[in-house]
């Protein structure tokens, strides 16, 4: 009605006007008219605009990654037996920040096994592409008549800070004698590192913020160990798992029972950078399909898209292989776990030269999250994944990858074929010098000897490409080293 109206007002002007100005008002129309349809124009433009920002944040653009040639370094060894007056060195953990490694472990003072005194140290490494300039041990933290023990490294990229937790146990106590009394006779620790490991703050305790507000107090907890994570949100979150009498210890029997405790994978976690922690989810007792008991024990955490956490963990049992849990809701809480059947661990030993079941069964592993190299990928995220992967003694320290959020593992690419145990993967990217594109590469920190797998800890560096070219075959080829001699081996 209104466009009728302005025709017909339009159209006698036109007839009342004389010739001569007919033009002059037909060019002011039209002029009108690319004014209003500017100012239009205007508000479309901006929320336009608003929603293409908003559609971002969303949905972020996946990087590009170059496709290189498969490319690994060769084995270096960082710690040794005897090194610096140490008897042995064991239970690496392993980050990357700024071009610079930091390899941790326990230096165990008087023995290899899990008792006595231990200090905790470290190596910084600078890389420069692919050659890494190691520095001297230096020493984290150290008390007498302690052992410590499990140290579980997370870089704080909010603050630029390495955050350190592990445990404080009194140095002849042994842990089995701690799970049979049932009461908290350690401390939780943490320290923080502003200068990329060189110097790190006196170590606080944070047992009476973790442990002591549990409403069943453990016989013992562990930290990782190797490294835990920051979320999405800047959490810190430390992987780990304690014992404690429960209802489900107590009605458990023979090599399931633990002086009736049940064993439980959990997380700790801090929203302040690490100065305070708290206790998290764990995940819940449960049972395999054949009845037999899921302790989830030594465990490690990854970051999915979304916010999705998993928290993979060791079994007790000589024969399950590792579980997993899933948690939704920031480390609150966890799934009932389920047995990732693909993940065989060790659970035998060799004494006197027969095979027997352990006592405790399988071993640590590591796991490292890492964007998914390509951009139709429907799962954002691959992970990486460490351990010896046999059924039997703990041997073939190799490499595995999921592309689908942890619930399928490729084939183990086998980076080193002899004795191994603990573990821990850090991931980095480098630029390709040509095309200016991103490269995915790794770097490997674990235990390992050709007759006896505490003999060293060592290092190796390799990128994705190497990983996917070497799960498609078995890696059988004696490892390398600066070393002359091949005899650092066994």
């Amino acid at each position: 009605m209104l466009l009728r109206v302005l025709k017909m007002t339009i159209k006698t002007l036109l007839v009342n006007l004389r010739p001569s100005k007919q033009l002059l008002f037909i060019t002011l129309c039209v002029c009108a008219v690319i004014v209003l349809l500017i100012k239009l124009q205007k508000p479309l433009e901006a929320n336009f605009n608003i929603k293409a920002k908003e559609a971002l944040i969303k949905k972020p653009v996946m990087p590009v990654y170059t496709i290189t040639q498969p490319f690994e370094t060769d084995l270096e060894t960082i710690y040794k037996r005897g090194f610096s007056g140490y008897n042995t060195f064991r239970i690496p953990a392993l980050v990357h920040h700024q071009d610079m490694f930091l390899a941790f472990c326990e230096a165990r003072k008087e023995t290899h096994w899990d008792i006595g005194a231990m200090d905790l140290i470290v190596r910084r490494g600078k890389r420069s592409d692919w050659e890494v300039e190691w520095g001297d041990i230096i020493l984290i933290a150290t008390k007498p008549g302690y052992r410590l023990m499990n140290p579980t490294a997370i870089v704080d990229r909010e603050i630029e800070a390495i955050v350190l937790v592990f445990i404080a146990i009194p140095a002849n106590l042994d842990q089995w004698d701690m799970i049979k009394e049932g009461r908290v006779q350690q401390q939780v620790m943490v320290t923080r590192s502003f200068d990329n490991g060189l110097t790190w703050t006196p170590p606080s305790d944070i047992t009476d913020g973790t442990l002591r507000k549990m409403s069943s107090p453990p016989g013992i907890y562990a930290s990782g160990p190797g490294h835990g994570i920051q979320t999405a949100s800047g959490r810190l979150i430390v992987p780990g798992n304690y014992f404690v009498k429960d209802k489900y210890g107590a009605l458990l029997n023979g090599s399931e029972n633990f002086h009736n405790n049940t064993n439980y994978a959990n997380v700790l976690y801090s929203d302040d950078d690490g100065v305070t922690w708290k206790v998290g989810g764990q995940i819940p007792h449960g049972k395999d399909p054949t009845g037999l008991a899921i302790h989830s024990n030594e465990a490690m955490i990854v970051e999915l898209q979304d916010g999705e956490l998993v928290l993979n963990a060791r079994t007790l049992h000589q024969d399950l292989p590792r579980v997993q849990a899933v948690s939704m809701d920031d480390g609150y809480t966890f799934s009932k776990g389920k047995l990732a059947s693909e993940l065989i661990e060790p659970g035998y030993k060799i004494v006197e030269n027969e095979t027997i079941p352990s006592k405790a069964g399988g071993c640590q592993a590591s796991l490292t999250g890492f964007p998914a190299p390509h951009r139709t990928e429907t799962q954002n995220t691959w992970v990486a994944f460490s351990n010896p992967a046999s059924s039997s003694i703990r041997e073939n320290m190799s490499i595995r990858i999921s592309r689908d959020g942890c619930k399928t593992w490729s084939k183990p690419w086998t980076i080193y074929p002899y004795r191994a145990a603990y573990s821990d993967l850090t991931y980095f990217e480098t630029t390709d010098p040509v095309t200016g594109l991103k490269q995915q590469n790794f770097a490997i920190l674990f235990e390992g000897g050709k007759h006896f797998s505490f003999k060293k800890i060592m290092f190796k560096m390799f990128n994705l490409d190497a990983v996917l070219t070497g799960i498609q075959r078995t890696y059988r080829r004696l490892p390398q080293t600066n070393e002359a001699s091949e005899t650092d081996y066994y």
